[in-house]
């Protein structure tokens, strides 16, 4: 019996590599972003896609390529970071944070939600700066909140296929996402019920359930994995 299929973006750097580097082990994994790894990991399908724009036509090409017509699961973990004060912000910068994060999630979920089978998953990844909101994060948050008032609306859409739509809002983990936000580490640190640093392997069993055929009855629910800083 062949291994379900997955598709995810982001998968080459950060938290998306983390997850494939995981899941390869029990899925079929097709991989889309911008720029494909340096180091590609054995056994994945890596397609060259701007999630903002011809992500979803790549997907569909790989995997006619593959000899297949659908997928069992979609994760969409492709963003961009975007931290400094927003009255000093250009309109630029905030402009593509908003593209990437926010409409690079509809476009990329738009194009190739309809691969998913029924009973199948979407899981889209946020981030706990929503919640937590500090300075210097206004416009980032602003595109990470978008994806989960998307979510919660979109799950009861999904729902009459019993696909499951959730998200996972990580807190800071030391990606080249965040790499601006080092200096910051130690005081988030102590901010976590967990005093320790996120590693991207962190995220790995959070995704797997929601994944997991036990996980579904659980739609529309976003899970903030970040060491307990934020407690809700």
């Amino acid at each position: 019996m062949s291994a379900p299929a997955l598709v995810i973006s982001g998968g080459s750097s950060g938290i998306g590599e983390g997850l494939v580097n995981d899941l390869r082990n029990d899925w079929d994994v097709t991989s889309v972003s911008r720029s494909l790894p340096s180091n590609p990991l054995d056994g994945v399908n890596y397609v060259a896609g701007d999630v903002a724009g011809n992500a979803p036509e790549a997907v569909r090409e790989s995997l006619a390529a593959q000899g297949r017509t659908s997928v069992h699961s979609l994760i969409h973990c492709a963003g961009v970071g975007l931290f400094g004060k927003f009255l000093d912000t250009s309109k630029a910068d905030w402009e593509r944070a908003l593209l990437l994060n926010l409409h690079g999630t509809l476009n990329f979920i738009q194009g190739t939600a309809d691969l998913v089978e029924d009973g199948g998953r979407i899981v889209l990844y946020s981030s706990g700066t929503v919640f937590k909101a500090p300075g210097g994060t206004a416009a980032y948050a602003a595109s990470k909140a978008g994806i989960i008032g998307f979510a919660r609306s979109f799950a009861v859409e999904m729902g009459e296929r019993n696909i499951t739509v959730n998200v996972i809002a990580p807190g800071l983990v030391m990606t080249p996402l965040a790499a601006k936000l080092a200096g910051g580490e130690a005081k988030n640190i102590e901010t976590r019920a967990i005093k320790r640093a996120s590693v991207v392997e962190d995220y790995v069993g959070p995704t797997r359930f929601f994944l997991s055929e036990g996980a579904g009855f659980v739609t529309g629910q976003t899970l903030v994995v970040d060491g307990g800083s934020i407690r809700r």
